[in-house]
């Protein structure tokens, strides 16, 4: 390869991977809890877990159950997927095929039902931290693109996987087997990043190519939609054979019969067959369909997907695929979701997934390193130093500080009590996102990537050990006695915290602060120094300072007015309704609603308020910090009135005038910090 070439690939692999590394932390980290999910849900409730099997589920008294709920199940499809360690079958209902029967705004057609008892529970009853992280791993509470956003980074990932190899391809086994402790710290990030990197390449690659296929399946449909002239449902039904629909008849069937012989007929065709989702289709007309779908045993056959669908009212098999029989595009779907959750390999192979995940996150972090590393020259200048540990301070302190930060969380989950409806959930997502931005706050500030790393680490060990003496005290699942009683589930979650926690603890009594380390406050009096002999203070840098302030306060008060202009133009709908109550409404104003306005607009107030008299450093930073907490609420409340409340015209404008002018209030406060910076020549 010529130096031009290898110097092509070697900047795109670092670009590549400096741009997406904080996102793809989050995806690997969560990632790496996501794959026990339902393990984490499991050890949350406490409960002893004896998985029922779905073909050990009464579909009579399923539906029996969704009617007692109110639901008309008339033309609807009935999808159902098979219980794991939550002991829960999820449900979710369709809209019906008859149009004059019309979905109920308020209830959900989604939720659970115990597989033992067949008892009803909403989706958000009990909001297990495990779904938290789950969802975070694919950026799914960001509306709409999320899971397009990690689709990409993963697409960015795989380049920056292709470019490694080749930078390294020569020497990658030599590198492999080289590791120098006692030299310059770029040369042992350098030697970690290499043999980690080595280490985890097939698993990163797969989990790449296979992210890619999850998140962007929805892009690749595109050109196969062209292919069948737009024609949806015969695009779904080629390439997705599993979720074929069946028009409507007009006739209504008389009885229902049993629908555990469908079942049983399907179960007597291959012996290691387990079923995964079933389908009732057209619920009550006189075509409707029942639908296993199911796999092999991965130790019979590993792609072993197949397929029966019964006509319910003649009894006849309708359709059938198969197991034994290979089908490409089926295969390579299964192929890919099989190597992507790793549900092939039972808890063993999600540990072994678990450290690889753990493993990846260690050479993202030792890629920054590297970069933060090889620009700590003499020839740097000291602006560009001063940049270049920004971004690292900024960096771990956002990764790093997303493991105590789950431990802790963990905790929280525990201790909650187990049905808080809604609650629950805004509990958890405050804890868990309030308390990382907070974390990484404090971290970001503290300028020192050796403290950053050493009491992450050392914070999340210890919380770490909490986890199992929490778990125990409060559900009596101490670790000795759900290992005896075949409890599994329960105690690998305890097992893997006790094992990060004791690595973590070592790691930390193995941690030295560089000698040759130059502190971050050392640079920045070199650079004080340099701006004292070049600017001295003078009337027009005061006059500035003074405008900065006085911007700043009235973007604040823009704000504080902006907020209550939108809650305003919320009181419009009441000019368009019949009725002005609010369902279950006292007459007393809920606390909630005041410690909103209070954290809004009162603070809004306030912050405008001591801009005028207070000129500290402290309070820049604080109003900064608040400033972009406001925006994310902003930017999150227009996105979703852009999509879900287009209609409200009015409501859009505001808030789109708030992000605009959170976002100057966002330049201006750093100008005004920059400002004062240069003026006193202190940070």
């Amino acid at each position: 390869m010529s130096k031009r070439n290898y110097n092509v690939f070697f900047h795109t692999h670092t670009v590549s991977g400096i741009v997406i590394s904080v996102a793809l932390y989050i995806i690997f980290f969560a990632g790496a809890f996501a794959l026990i999910k339902d393990e984490i849900t499991a050890w949350e409730k406490g409960d002893l877990v004896h998985i029922e099997q779905a073909q050990k589920i009464d579909y009579n008294r399923v539906v029996d159950s969704i009617k007692a709920q109110g639901f008309n199940l008339y033309g609807r499809d009935v999808r159902m997927i098979a219980p794991d360690a939550k002991q829960q079958l999820y449900v979710l209902l369709s809209k019906s095929q008859d149009t004059t029967i019309v979905n109920n705004p308020d209830k959900k057609y989604y939720f659970f039902l115990d597989a033992l008892d067949y008892s009803h529970s909403e989706y958000y009853d009990f909001y297990s931290i495990g779904e938290l992280i789950y969802r975070l791993h694919f950026f799914s509470q960001i509306p709409v693109v999320g899971i397009y956003i990690a689709g990409f980074i993963a697409l960015f990932f795989l380049f920056a996987i292709v470019t490694g190899v080749i930078v390294h391809w020569k020497k990658i086994i030599q590198n492999f087997y080289t590791f120098r402790p006692k030299k310059k710290l770029k040369t042992i990030w350098t030697d970690a990043h290499t043999a980690l990197g080595v280490i985890g390449l097939p698993f990163q690659f797969v989990f790449a190519v296979t992210s890619c296929f999850l998140c962007l399946s929805a892009l690749v449909l595109l050109p196969a939609n062209y292919v069948y002239n737009n024609d949806q449902d015969k695009t779904i039904s080629e390439l997705r054979p599993m979720a074929k629909t069946y028009e409507l008849t007009d006739e209504k069937v008389a009885d229902i019969p049993d629908l555990n012989v469908f079942m049983d007929k399907t179960l007597s065709k291959w012996e290691t067959f387990m079923p995964a989702q079933v389908y009732i289709r057209n619920y009550g007309a006189t075509n409707m369909k029942f639908q296993v779908d199911g796999l092999l045993d991965p130790g019979d056959k590993f792609l072993g997907n197949g397929r029966t669908v019964y006509d319910v009212a003649s009894g006849k098999l309708v359709s059938e695929k198969n197991p034994y029989d290979n089908d490409y595009l089926e295969d390579v779907e299964l192929t890919i979701r099989r190597l992507h959750f790793g549900d092939f390999g039972g808890l063993p192979l999600k540990f072994l997934y678990f450290v690889l995940a753990l493993i990846t996150c260690f050479v993202i972090i030792s890629g920054v390193l590297i970069w933060l590393e090889a620009r700590n020259k003499k020839n740097v200048p000291i602006e560009q130093k001063l940049f270049n540990r920004k971004v690292g301070h900024i960096y771990l302190a956002i990764c790093l500080s997303m493991y105590p930060i789950t431990a802790f969380s963990f905790i929280i989950a525990k201790v909650l009590p187990r049905s808080m409806d809604d609650s629950r959930k805004t509990i958890l997502y405050a804890v868990y996102f309030l308390g990382w931005i907070a974390v990484a706050v404090i971290f970001r500030f503290m300028r020192d990537n050796y403290k950053t790393n050493k009491y992450t680490l050392l914070s999340g060990s210890i919380l770490g050990f909490l986890i199992p003496l929490v778990n125990g005290i409060t559900s009596g699942n101490w670790v000795w006695k759900t290992f005896s009683e075949g409890q599994y589930e329960i105690f690998c979650v305890d097992l893997f915290w006790i094992i990060m926690s004791i690595v973590s603890l070592w790691v930390v009594l193995k941690l030295k602060r560089p000698v040759t380390n130059i502190d971050h406050s050392e640079l920045i009096q070199e650079r004080n120094q340099k701006i004292k002999q070049t600017q001295t203070t003078s009337t027009k840098t005061t006059n500035n300072l003074k405008f900065m302030r006085t911007k700043t306060a009235l973007l604040w008060l823009f704000l504080a007015i902006g907020f209550i202009l939108h809650h305003l133009y919320g009181v419009m709908s009441v000019y368009y309704n019949e009725s002005v109550m609010i369902e279950g409404a006292t007459g007393k104003t809920p606390i909630n609603h005041h410690l909103w306005r209070i954290g809004l607009e009162g603070l809004a107030f306030l912050f405008f308020l001591l801009t005028l008299e207070v000129n500290k450093s402290w309070f820049r930073w604080t109003a900064f910090c608040w400033a972009m907490v406001v925006g994310l609420f902003n930017v999150y409340h227009f996105m979703g009135a852009l999509f879900y409340e287009a209609s409200n015209i009015s409501e859009i404008l505001i808030l789109a005038m708030m992000v605009l002018a959170n976002v100057f209030l966002g330049k201006s406060i750093l100008i005004w910090n920059k400002e004062e910076i240069a003026l006193s020549g202190k940070l």
